[in-house]
């Protein structure tokens, strides 16, 4: 999923959006919005929204499973469960970002409603964030009481 959201979101890459999708879940503004309404191709915004509800639930999908094996390789690595949840959580607040990205770039909603995108995107990005941190740190844990 990621090297075909990378594939898709490619035309997204500009000089004024060096992020691709990334710069319209952190566009703050009115006036950031309009500036990347005038170098995307508006299809490809919205299919690239689209895909990342496949990629939401592939990542979800390979987190929950990685912090359920740590946690059964490893029961002294017991928070797994906890990371599990996390891991979730995190792609409930990019449902919600994603569901309210396709409503701010048609113009359904003001520009206040990208405050609520934004704050759901770093949500996201500081929870997935903290389960890749506990997979990375039990890795080595795992691995040795695998010897």
């Amino acid at each position: 999923m990621i090297f075909l959201m990378r594939w898709q979101g490619n035309s997204l890459n500009t000089p004024q959006s060096k992020h691709g999708i990334v710069d319209l879940e952190f566009a703050k503004t009115g006036e950031r919005l309009t500036q990347l309404r005038l170098f995307w191709n508006h299809s490809d915004v919205v299919e690239n929204i689209f895909l990342d509800f496949l990629f939401i639930a592939a990542y979800t999908w390979f987190f929950v499973t990685a912090c359920n094996f740590i946690k059964e390789k490893n029961p002294w690595l017991h928070w797994g469960k906890n990371f599990s949840g996390i891991a979730i959580a995190a792609g409930l607040f990019d449902v919600c970002e994603n569901f309210l990205m396709p409503l701010v770039w048609n113009g359904r909603f003001g520009a206040g409603v990208l405050q609520i995108v934004y704050y759901c995107a770093a949500i996201k990005f500081i929870l997935a964030a903290i389960v890749i941190l506990y997979l990375l740190i039990s890795i080595p844990f795992v691995l040795k009481s695998n010897r």
